[in-house]
This record gives structure tokens, sequence and C-alpha cells, in this order.
């Protein structure tokens, strides 16, 4: 006979078992950067260096003298005259004791300079000198044709050998007499450093 109807459906069976694990996926990209964290305690001071070398030395012997008071120098015709400087600057190993001169108390070298500012009273041809001993010394000798009433300055500078004992000074002198004047304001200066 015909074949029956489908009987209804039976109940589902129990879960089987969870099967393997499959393969690591790939790793996904590197996240941002987190915020710098606190700053970590100073660490020990290092070790102290090796001292450095010794600086050079301060200078062994200096001085110097100026002039800031108005004077007149009366210049003989081929005369000098010796530039009065009354105010003395700080001094090692030279004196004052001498008026308007400097005293060399240790020997070696010497870098020597001077400067003088005056108004003549006629035009002439004048000379100014760092004398030593009395005697003009070529290398710190300035000479210019001064013009009338007309302000003109003389300076040099020079390194030389000194010895214990040379006295240096200033003067002036010219091919004519003369009147030289020296203004108000530091007006005259000599000063010696010693070099070596």
């Amino acid at each position: 006979g015909p074949t029956g109807d489908t009987g209804p459906t039976g109940p589902t069976g129990d879960t089987g078992p969870t099967g393997p694990t499959g393969d690591t996926g790939p790793t996904g990209p590197t996240g941002d950067t987190g915020p710098t964290g606190p700053t970590g305690d100073t660490g020990p001071t290092g070790p102290t260096g090796d001292t450095g070398p010794t600086g050079p030395a301060g200078l062994e012997a200096f001085g110097g003298r100026f002039s800031d008071t108005v004077q007149v120098l009366g210049v003989t015709l081929l005369g000098e005259v010796q530039v009065e400087l009354e105010n003395t600057m700080p001094a090692e190993n030279v004196t004052y004791t001498i008026a308007d001169s400097i005293t060399i108390g240790t020997t070696g070298t010497y870098e020597v300079s001077f400067m003088l500012r005056g108004n003549a009273s006629i035009g002439a041809v004048t000379t100014v000198a760092v004398r030593l001993n009395g005697t003009d010394m070529p290398s710190l000798t300035n000479t210019q044709a001064l013009t009338i009433a007309t302000g003109t300055e003389f300076n040099g500078s020079a390194i030389i050998s000194l010895n214990a004992g040379d006295v240096l000074d200033l003067a002036v002198s010219a091919l004519v007499a003369l009147s030289l004047t020296l203004a108000s304001g530091t007006n005259a200066t000599l000063i010696v450093k010693m070099l070596d």
C-alpha cells in the first residue's frame, strides 16, 4: 500500500565536543604612544674633573703719572722743559720719589706710552719726548708743526728694555721760544707696563 506520513522530528541531540582552536590571526596595528612618565630623580654628582692649568700671572711691574690741571710750559730757544705730572697711578715695582718722574724698580722689557695735549702761542715745530735718565728716546719722540692757538695732541708708545733705577719723564722742546698751554682735563700721561 502507499507510504505513510513522515513522523514528527525527534528532539535535538546533545552538542558535540568543541572543535580544535583555529590559527592566531594577524597582529593588529600598534596603538598610540602613551604620555611621557615623570622625570626620575637626579643621579649622583660625578667626580670632580682635573684642575685646569694655572692662568697667566699679572704684571710684575707697572705705573704711571698724569696731569689734569692747566699749566703753561715756557719753552726756550732750542731748550727743553719738563712736563709736570703731579698725579700718580696705581703702581707695582716702580716708584714716584722723583718729582714728575717714574723710577723703574725691576729690570725687564717694558711698554712705555705717553700723551700730551696743548696749544702753542706761535706756530712752530715742537717735540714731545719721553726721556730716559735725562736723554730723549728716539722711539718715544713725537714732533709736529703746531698752528698758533690750535689744540694738538702728541702721543706715542714703544717696547724698550729698562734697568732697575732708570728714571723716565716727559719733556717738550721747540726750534723757537714759545709757550705751550696744557688745558684742563687730563692733558698729559706717562705710563709703563712690564711685559717680560
